[in-house]
């Protein structure tokens, strides 16, 4: 079996799987990290439910490239419906709260979004499930606080605030507790 080259120090291999976006490839890391820790190979398999053909791919991608070979390839499939420049677009779109006048909604929701889409870019979302997937890519939120009425006058929630009341309240707690 190949013996593994230290490109990198146990600790800089656990700081990566912790700045990871990949479960996948955080595991990978750790398990390269107990390698080079001196664990036993049949030890690492067992600790990360590995095969020992698995953990030999995984020494021979670090072994050539490091921890960049250990990272996800690209994976074939379906090509996304809005290019790179589409999608940066609505993100900073939909991080702004939407505009009543423009959008003719007090705040996003993924229906909104579906609709915004379509008008903007002519790219059809058939279902809400994936408008929120992508949502979920652009690490956007599709939940947010109460909308504001069209009608409504702006300052209308600083004097609907109330302020707390100074009530007797404190003494009837006290009696009700020793009962």
């Amino acid at each position: 079996m190949k013996a593994v080259v230290q490109h990198d120090t146990p600790a800089a291999l656990t700081a990566a799987s912790r700045r990871s976006r990949s479960g996948r490839v955080a595991h990978r890391l750790l398990a390269i990290r107990d390698v080079l820790l001196g664990h036993s190979r049949t030890w690492v398999c067992q600790q990360y439910g590995v095969s020992r053909e698995n953990l030999r791919h995984w020494v021979a991608w670090y072994n050539e490239e490091g921890i960049v070979g250990l990272e996800d390839a690209e994976r074939s499939g379906r090509p996304p419906k809005l290019n790179a420049a589409q999608l940066a677009a609505l993100k900073q779109r939909v991080s702004a709260p939407p505009d009543i006048d423009q959008d003719g909604v007090g705040r996003w929701r993924a229906a909104d979004v579906q609709r915004l889409i379509a008008r903007e870019y002519g790219v059809h979302y058939s279902s809400l499930a994936s408008v929120c997937g992508l949502l979920h890519r652009l690490e956007q939120s599709w939940i947010s606080g109460r909308p504001q009425h069209p009608e409504q006058p702006r300052n209308a929630t600083k004097a609907f605030k109330k302020t707390p009341r100074h009530t007797a309240r404190a003494g009837r707690r006290a009696s009700c507790k020793n009962h």
